[in-house]
């Protein structure tokens, strides 16, 4: 019996689009490899002359995989497909970033859940309205 070759399926120029298509040809049982992963994710400007992170699959999985990854493409490049925002709960902006953290608070918190392997709650503060709340108490 001959041995598979790998052929390409797509070439992905953002990394994170890449190994999110690995990982779905993966959960559908086809296995998947990531060529030149590395060297374009290092370094951007090698990655335009590679062809960017090449996804490559054995060529008798590239029907199905073909059909997969038209899925996925379609997926991220639909506008429709809303993120969802996270908003001030009291005046509804979209200007929302994690609260500021003191160095003194950093460590203590990384002590604390390295030493007792607590999770922390995440809080979000509002840039607009000074507002502060804690995202697990969140409506």
């Amino acid at each position: 019996m001959d041995q598979p070759k790998l052929v390409v399926v797509h070439s992905f120029y953002n990394p994170n689009d890449a190994y999110a298509a690995k990982s779905i040809l993966e959960d559908s049982d086809i296995p998947a490899f990531l060529l030149d992963s590395n060297t374009s994710t290092s370094n951007f400007g090698s990655a335009i002359a590679i062809g960017g992170n090449r996804l490559a699959v054995a060529d008798m999985d590239l029907k199905e995989a073909e059909l997969i990854i038209q899925d996925f493409l379609k997926l991220i490049n639909d506008p429709s497909v809303e993120i969802e925002k996270i908003r001030c709960p009291r005046c509804q902006s979209e200007l929302v970033t994690n609260k500021p953290v003191t160095l003194v608070k950093a460590l203590l918190t990384f002590f604390i859940t390295t030493l007792f392997l607590f999770s922390s709650n995440p809080y979000y503060y509002c840039k607009r309205c000074k507002y502060k709340w804690n995202e697990n108490k969140r409506t």
